[in-house]
């Protein structure tokens, strides 16, 4: 069976917050997942339409248990971020190479947008 699914809203949103350990290492830990409602509706032929109205109470409930479930699993959950390398840019200026590195990283909003600050380290 194929079964189409919709979810409430059409685009859950994701609230996480991320917090700078480095300028090499990010966590990112989830404080919410907004998604009330999952429906399933059959996407096939009259036969598996007439079996989802047979057993439509019961996937309802099922998913009902299952949502909170979800949500409640995943809210907390921190998920480490690993660069390669620290966030910077290397010039070469005159056949020497110079770095700026970021140090001391602070993550917070500005106007709805991620600011960062902290210091740049320079070296060659």
């Amino acid at each position: 069976m194929q079964y189409r699914v919709t979810l409430t809203p059409p685009k859950p949103k994701l609230t996480v917050k991320i917090s700078a350990d480095s300028a090499q290492k990010f966590s990112a830990k989830i404080i919410d997942l907004d998604l009330r409602e999952v429906h399933l509706r059959p996407d096939g032929s009259w036969i598996d339409k007439a079996l989802l109205e047979l057993v439509k109470f019961l996937v309802d409930a099922v998913i009902r248990k299952l949502l909170p479930a979800l949500r409640d699993k995943i809210k907390g959950k921190v998920i480490p971020v690993n660069l390669k390398d620290p966030i910077g840019y290397t010039v070469t200026v005159g056949g020497t190479p110079i770095t700026f590195t970021a140090k001391d990283l602070d993550l917070g909003t500005h106007e709805g947008n991620l600011l960062v600050t902290g210091r740049i380290e320079v070296g060659s």
